[in-house]
């Protein structure tokens, strides 16, 4: 099966210093704090989350300089975090800055 997608906004809440893998890859871990209210089941929901993230190469570089608190559109898919580490993370492939 192919289908992992996921999409979220949100406020840039922490970011990690731009590092580099032992192959000199770059990467940054990051989190995503999202606040919105959604319908379900025909009523009103407030939802919110933090998502943790990691960005490679050229837009872990990209997010390693944007703004702490900046409002960004995140694209990618989702992974556990390591092979011992069961917790999702979002392994955003597109990134952008919003309003």
């Amino acid at each position: 099966m192919s289908c992992n997608r996921a999409q979220i906004c949100g406020r840039l809440e922490t970011r990690g210093a731009l590092r580099f893998s032992p192959a000199g890859v770059a990467l940054v871990d990051f989190t995503i704090a999202h606040k919105s209210e959604q319908q379900e089941a025909n009523a009103s929901r407030k939802a919110q989350c933090v998502v943790r993230a990691i960005a490679m190469e050229e837009l872990a570089q990209k997010i390693a300089a944007f703004p702490k608190g900046a409002q960004v559109q995140a694209t990618g898919f989702l992974a556990q975090a390591s092979r011992t580490d069961t917790a999702l993370v979002l392994h955003v492939q597109k990134i952008e800055l919003i309003d």
